[in-house]
């Protein structure tokens, strides 16, 4: 394939030829599959890893379930993350849960959440290409439970009485996480209870008081390592099905088409010449050079990463929506949750252990939250997992104990090392010794963080 023409040499904009050789003629229709390609690339990425998610999620509810439909349980975790977990970026606030569903098969689910009093919980029901649809939280519906129906795609039939809202779900195939906020492990057992009894129901079996999901045809998804793939053929293989399955959002439809037009699209098949598989491969290289010039290049402010305001939401910015999930898949749309994630300091050097850090919150500028809101710091290592230390410390939150105060009512927390002298000990984050990233997690913003009027304060270092 010849690369394009610098744009010195190019003619005028109303000048074109018509005597192409055939080899300018496929060298150019392969530029044409690669372009295409990389577009499908980026809108298919989310959906690639919601269909891996899926696989292993069946894979795990039948080693641990077996005799259950995987599809309508839950898989929870019933304790807060360690420095064992191997999640990237775990957070030390909540246990979580999460369930997939296969509407089309299914049909419509009585999500069923009991009053979860004096907390914050939520339920984040996502579509095949991890598009916030409905949350069900203290934000939306109150801490007081109730009965959701979630339906498929085009349903059109009249819930029954006790339903407090219909939740329509954009596409057939769905998952949904749970979180519930964890004060210390004293909870476990009564937060163990609450976990339990949010439950997924057939809405015909909900209807006759029964608990259960009958068995479904999941032999498209006996899928193993999906991890492990490499080939961005084989990649658009899975895609092509499962985006045929689960449309893409309506604002993608016309892009749809036309990746079609190149075998990669939903539905489609693959062309078989070599040149154009070439170009597939070669337009999807370009989409994760994209993707991580995009991630590289984020917006920072006071040393931040800047939230990206579509995070978690569909729409015409595939770029955003692929890096979001490469980065934070399943992440909260901001009105929800927002995230801060510091790996440079206010001078814009690399954190690192070897420094001593401290970030203050002058008074009454702590992050603004609405009721049962909360925020926390958490530590993280070079390659964004929890640290092991002497206290056993991940995170800092107003709750913590031993957390204090300045006379002037500012709140100076500690990132180093080794623990600093002459500070509260409630007030240090222990870091390690090498380099390190922080992550604040606000719950519940306030309008003046998600407008970006209130933004964390610098961390500065410690001479």
């Amino acid at each position: 394939m010849t690369d394009p023409q610098p744009i010195d040499r190019l003619p005028r904009i109303e000048d074109f030829q018509a005597d192409y050789t055939r080899e300018q003629i496929l060298s150019a229709e392969a530029l044409n599959t690669r372009a295409i390609a990389m577009q499908a690339y980026l809108q298919a990425f989310p959906a690639f890893l919601h269909m891996r998610q899926l696989t292993e999620f069946i894979q795990g509810r039948r080693y641990f379930a077996p005799a259950e439909c995987p599809l309508g349980g839950w898989v929870l975790m019933r304790e807060l993350a360690t420095p064992k977990t191997t999640t990237v970026s775990p957070n030390v606030d909540t246990l979580y849960g999460a369930s997939y569903l296969l509407l089309d098969q299914q049909g419509p689910v009585v999500l069923s959440v009991p009053p979860i009093p004096g907390r914050y919980y939520s339920v984040a029901i996502l579509d095949a290409y991890f598009n916030n649809f409905a949350i069900v939280s203290p934000r939306t519906y109150g801490n007081a439970g109730g009965e959701y129906l979630v339906v498929p795609p085009g349903w059109r039939g009249e819930p029954p009485a006790g339903i407090r809202a219909v939740l329509d779900a954009p596409t057939p195939s769905i998952c949904l996480l749970q979180r519930i906020f964890t004060r210390n492990p004293g909870e476990y057992e009564t937060l163990h209870a609450l976990q339990d009894a949010i439950q997924l129901t057939p809405l015909d079996r909900w209807r006759q008081g029964e608990r259960g999901f009958p068995t479904v045809d999941l032999s498209a998804y006996e899928i193993q390592g999906m991890r492990m793939v490499r080939d961005p053929l084989q990649f658009f293989e899975y895609t092509n099905f499962y985006t045929g399955i689960n449309l893409p959002p309506p604002g993608d439809a016309s892009l749809a088409e036309l990746f079609k037009t190149a075998g990669v699209g939903p539905g489609s098949r693959l062309p078989g010449d070599p040149e154009s598989q070439q170009a597939i491969r070669q337009g999807a290289a370009d989409a994760q050079d994209i993707m991580n010039a995009r991630i590289s290049a984020g917006a920072i402010r006071n040393g931040w990463r800047v939230p990206d305001p579509t995070s978690g939401l569909a729409g015409p910015h595939l770029l955003a929506r692929a890096v979001v999930q490469a980065t934070q898949m399943g992440l909260f749309p901001l009105q929800e949750a927002i995230y801060f994630f510091a790996y440079r300091d206010g001078e814009n050097q690399t954190l690192h252990g070897s420094q001593r850090y401290s970030i203050t919150f002058k008074k009454e500028e702590l992050p603004p939250l609405r009721e049962f809101g909360f925020w926390s710091l958490t530590m993280y290592n070079d390659v964004s997992l929890l640290v092991e230390n002497p206290l056993n410390r991940y995170i800092l939150r107003p709750d913590s104990p031993g957390l204090a105060t300045a006379p002037d009512g500012s709140l100076t927390l500690h990132i180093q090392h080794d623990m600093p002298a002459g500070v509260p000990e409630g007030n240090w984050l222990p870091a390690p010794a090498g380099a390190f990233n922080v992550a604040l997690r606000t719950y519940l913003p306030q309008a003046a963080i998600v407008d970006g009027t209130w933004f964390p304060p610098r961390i500065e270092r410690v001479e």
